[in-house]
């Protein structure tokens, strides 16, 4: 098929073009500059925050997969820094959705990233793509997010939004980020640890996306996390227990808010204990249910791989 990928250049969309591509499918990829003619991977430029994509250019195109948004994490959330982060997902997806709605032939499904963020802090609650969002800034950016994509749905195109949890890769993401403190024993639990942490490895991501593109019976919102969702003081024993450190580090909640803020009060401390039911009820397999499994193989078997030597077919 010919695939439309945005977002192409992150962790998730640096393997998922790898393994499109190894399955012989033609990517193209939206770039925010102007495109490289010797690129490995066709390249057309668009630029959503100023509204400029001319998709007359693109041709026919079978499935588009957007994966586009500035990172979350990385600091205390000033103004100016909350407006990008939802502005980056609103505007790309309601641009995309709208230029995809107007091909003569338009594709067969649009699969555009979320996050479990949409459900807020929900404590014990167990959550499903039938649960109603929550309340908070991520929670209100998912919900807006997710509505960016009306224009591909009333164009009849087969909509499905990814809520990803926390994707466990070496190569980016929370692992990437608590993987040197943890190593010079500076790692522990958050808050009082008992938050649920729904999580997923890269590579059921990956097969989780070819899924989608496959199955026409699964549209809207659908749960990117594994059947296990753990909590942060369980997660912390895998990790500590996986490269053999001690993490006697415990960080406060009031600790956590003066430091990062709102931002660490929804990222860090917030409660997801978020199931993957729509996947589950479709047959999809999880390579990795285990996350001290995951771990295990992300930050001790594989820590030689390079990207580009690793397909999970």
């Amino acid at each position: 098929m010919r695939i439309l990928v945005s977002g192409g250049s992150g962790m998730v969309g640096t393997q998922l073009i790898n393994t499109l591509t190894y399955d012989g499918h033609q990517v193209i990829q939206l770039v925010r500059r102007e495109p490289n003619p010797q690129a490995r991977i066709s390249e057309f430029s668009w630029d959503p925050l100023h509204g400029a994509f001319d998709s007359r250019m693109l041709g026919h195109i079978d499935v588009a997969i957007h994966l586009g948004g500035v990172p979350i994490a990385g600091g205390r959330w000033k103004a100016e820094r909350k407006l990008l982060i939802r502005e980056s997902r609103v505007r790309s997806t309601r641009l995309l959705s709208q230029a995809l709605a107007k091909l003569p032939t338009p594709p067969g499904v649009l699969i555009v990233a979320s996050a479990v963020g949409y459900y807020g802090d929900r404590g014990e609650e167990p959550l499903t793509e039938d649960s109603e969002a929550g309340e908070g800034f991520l929670a209100d950016t998912a919900v807006r997010w997710e509505a960016a994509a009306d224009a591909a749905r009333d164009a009849g195109i087969r909509v499905v939004h990814a809520r990803f949890g926390l994707i466990m890769s070496r190569y980016g993401g929370l692992l990437a980020k608590v993987r040197i403190p943890f190593q010079s024993a500076l790692g522990g639990k958050l808050g009082n640890g008992r938050q649920w942490w729904p999580w997923i490895s890269l590579a059921d991501v990956i097969n989780g996306l070819s899924y989608l593109i496959g199955n026409e019976e699964i549209s809207g919102p659908v749960n990117f996390t594994a059947p296990t969702p753990v909590r942060n003081e369980e997660f912390t024993k895998l990790m500590s227990n996986t490269i053999s450190r001690p993490a006697w580090l415990h960080v406060p909640a009031p600790v956590v808010n003066l430091v990062f803020g709102e931002m660490g009060r929804e990222t860090m401390l917030a409660s997801q204990r978020a199931f993957p039911a729509k996947l589950r009820a479709a047959g999809f397999k999880w390579r990795s249910e285990s996350l001290g499994e995951v771990l295990h193989q992300e930050l001790i078997s594989a820590r030689n791989d390079r990207w580009g030597n690793t397909s999970w077919r």
